[in-house]
């Protein structure tokens, strides 16, 4: 998109008032899908992600259209208000930086400005309620897909259900946020799945007591956050339309095994809301993406949860 098409698509919106008294700018490309609403004090510094994913985006529809933002309460909420007024399947709210944003089990995400990928994606699946649990496994499976092709030291490791680790630090984490009406949800404006991701691009330090890793830290190079989120969306589509086959689930349920941290190893789950824990070696995930234990007892399934203690 070149300056002249930029500045065509320029307007301004009467009325918007930014917490600086800076005035709300929105500027679109049509034929991108991209929108961009801020204020002018940041236009110059955060206009550049967008471009770059634009030129970099090749799907069909995951990744667009795009609504930037610099500062946002949460994208999650802002994906779930746009779906509840009729955004596509594929439709993503990114933003720069989260006053409130949240992650698995209540906990509070935040991240640096111009650092991070933090996005949400407004998904309409066409699948029996019990296969939804697939959908953020497929999605840190996309996402460790496209961390791949950068020059790690070490492979990306899925911890379940939905962490992305490298070296066994935290490079990425999902929320996943489902609005269903009726017991067979099909894809309408009243159905709707927000995924968010928060992708630890640029950092170079972390909070004292916090183990996360970025992928600048680990390739030893700033990384181009545009392309890699294209990236991430091209592999996200390809992962999700696999979930619509039933023919492909088991090949995405084998690729995301091969990646599991701990596989074979003994862990210590916690279930949900509780101190019980359950203790046992990975086995991998069933059908409906569900962590299976084996434990003394006998197999053990667990529809949520988190891994709370590393093998030993």
């Amino acid at each position: 998109m070149d300056a002249r098409a930029r500045g065509a698509g320029l307007r301004h919106l009467a009325g918007g008032v930014a917490s600086d008294a800076a005035r709300w700018v929105f500027t679109c490309d049509a034929s991108r899908g991209v929108a961009i609403l801020d204020t002018i004090s940041l236009l110059m510094s955060t206009s550049t992600l967008p471009d770059t994913i634009a030129d970099a985006l090749s799907t069909t529809r995951m990744g667009t259209p795009l609504r930037y933002r610099h500062t946002v309460g949460s994208t999650n909420a802002d994906a779930a208000a746009w779906a509840r007024n009729g955004a596509p399947e594929g439709a993503v709210v990114l933003a720069e930086q989260q006053t409130e944003g949240r992650g698995r089990h209540g906990r509070t995400w935040a991240a640096p400005p111009h650092q991070a990928l933090t996005g949400s994606v407004v998904l309409r699946p066409d699948l029996p309620p019990d296969l939804f649990s697939l959908i953020p496994l497929a999605a840190s499976l996309a996402v460790a897909d496209a961390m791949q092709a950068l020059a790690l030291p070490h492979p990306p490791r899925i911890k379940w259900p939905n962490d992305v680790l490298i070296d066994g630090r935290k490079c990425c984490g999902m929320l996943l946020e489902t609005a269903m009406r009726g017991a067979s949800p099909q894809p309408h404006a009243n159905t709707y799945v927000v995924l968010g991701i928060g992708l630890n691009v640029n950092q170079t330090a972390f909070p004292e007591g916090v183990d996360a890793t970025s992928l600048r830290l680990e390739t030893g190079q700033p990384v181009p956050r545009g392309p890699l989120w294209a990236r991430i969306m091209q592999h996200l589509e390809a992962r999700y339309d696999a979930l619509h086959v039933p023919e492909q689930r088991a090949d995405l349920r084998s690729a995301y095994a091969d990646r599991m941290l701990y596989r074979g190893q003994s862990i210590t789950v916690r279930a949900p809301g509780t101190d019980r824990t359950r203790t046992g070696t990975v086995v991998g995930i069933n059908e409906t993406g569900a962590l299976v234990l084996d434990t003394p007892r006998g197999q053990v399934t667990f529809h949520a949860g988190e891994v709370t203690t590393r093998p030993a």
